[in-house]
């Protein structure tokens, strides 16, 4: 004779709550749809990147007033 423990019997949802979590389910993936159609219609609307060069588009580049690699005195 087996004796189950009362803490190791299945708990199962009912069928109100099985439901409950389906349409819970179905919402949240109605909103992410949603939130993704409006995100791609934004994106499709913002004006393309300029083609021209912008001002300060090189700016890792060294400015011409810093002193350059060949100005240092490394010698001491």
């Amino acid at each position: 004779m087996v004796i189950a423990h009362p803490a190791s019997q299945v708990v199962a949802a009912g069928p109100a709550t099985a439901l409950l979590l389906v349409i819970v389910g179905l919402v949240v993936v109605a909103g992410l749809l949603a939130m993704f159609w409006t995100g791609r219609r934004r994106a499709a609307r913002k004006p393309p990147p300029p083609s021209a060069p912008q001002p300060g588009a090189d700016s890792w580049d060294t400015p011409p007033s810093s002193p350059g690699p060949d100005d240092h005195d490394d010698r001491r």
